[in-house]
């Protein structure tokens, strides 16, 4: 019995020593490859509050497909009126075996306008449809832009998780660190601070409502807040789907700018 104690406590032990192991980098691209499906849907509201507490409401439903060597994804407006038919397309593209990697393509139909207005580099920081997401926020990012350090072990919400730092190589981006806290069971992103180029907190989200479906990990709500302007963004998702048909013709230019994504 006693034998069977000390195996059990070794075999605890080691465990932790492996977690401990972990670098920040290995956290982060662990979290990286969690699963997401080769496709996925979904429709969502995104409440809009500003810092006295006025309230705006936006449908939006998301479609994404894995291709292997991009992964593209697009995000229509349905409601209110003045932002129907607004369409996001974005292609993002992975980290390359040689440590390169290409910067994603992405693009925002505004049916006002009836214009495509191609999103560049230095937009991509800007905030999305007025949300306190970032064009950034809504897509892929790749590890290769980013230096990881392990921080520290926390409790969110009851899950333990672990706290990484995210540094930006690039020094002309406007998020200049990222803390964020993975979950130990699973990788999911479970709460993030961002800092401005003076590293003033500037952000804060706290993710919640993370449960499986389908067999894949999926947070359900995302509640964003810009502590500098007092203002808010809660994107809840529902009717989630994994792993469907998609049309190859839904992630194009053109399918935006007619209206043919459903």
């Amino acid at each position: 019995m006693k034998r069977r104690i000390f195996l059990i406590a070794g075999m605890i032990f080691a465990s932790s020593l492996f977690a401990q192991e972990l670098t920040g980098y290995e956290i982060a691209k662990r979290a990286d490859e969690v699963d997401d499906g080769k496709t996925s849907s979904y429709t969502a509201t995104m409440t809009l509050t500003n810092k006295k507490g006025a309230k705006r409401i936006r449908e939006i439903f998301m479609r994404k497909k894995d291709y292997g060597d991009v992964e593209k994804s697009v995000i229509v407006f349905t409601v209110p009126k003045d932002v129907t038919g607004v369409a996001y397309l974005s292609f993002d593209y992975p980290d390359k075996a040689d440590g390169s990697k290409d910067e994603s393509d992405s693009w925002l139909y505004m049916p006002a306008m009836k214009k495509v207005r191609r999103i560049s580099g230095s937009g991509k920081d800007d905030e999305f449809m007025g949300s306190d997401f970032t064009y950034a926020d809504m897509g892929e990012r790749g590890l290769l832009k980013d230096t990881f350090t392990l921080l520290a072990s926390e409790n969110v919400d009851g899950a333990d998780c672990w706290k990484v730092e995210a540094k930006a190589k690039d020094k002309s981006e406007k998020t200049q660190r990222r803390v964020l806290w993975f979950r130990k069971d699973n990788y999911i992103l479970a709460k993030g601070e961002f800092y401005d180029r003076t590293d003033k907190l500037e952000r804060e989200l706290s993710c919640s409502d993370i449960r499986q479906i389908d067999g894949i990990w999926t947070t359900g709500k995302m509640f964003m807040k810009n502590v500098k302007s007092g203002h808010s963004t809660l994107l809840e998702t529902k009717d989630v789907k994994y792993n469907i048909e998609l049309s190859d013709s839904l992630f194009t230019v053109s399918a935006i700018e007619r209206g043919n994504v459903r």
